[in-house]
């Protein structure tokens, strides 16, 4: 049995499947991201500002990429 190492952690080569990401995919999980960090961080703060402008910015590329 092959071992592939994936982050630290050995497994077995047959278990490991590629995964393909749209780059839809990819801006989702940013955003997903930063909507969790936007409710920690206060609205009134530079980081949270920074933040918020960053997820009006992915709305607006996760819109052009969705066409």
């Amino acid at each position: 049995m092959e071992l592939l190492e994936i982050h630290g952690s050995y497994t077995s080569a047959k278990s490991v499947t590629p995964k393909q990401f749209k780059a839809s995919d990819y801006l989702k999980n940013q955003h997903i991201f930063l909507k969790r960090l936007a409710d920690l961080l206060d609205c009134d703060s530079k980081a949270g500002a920074l933040v918020d402008m960053q997820i009006a910015n992915l709305e607006m590329a996760i819109e052009e990429v969705s066409k």
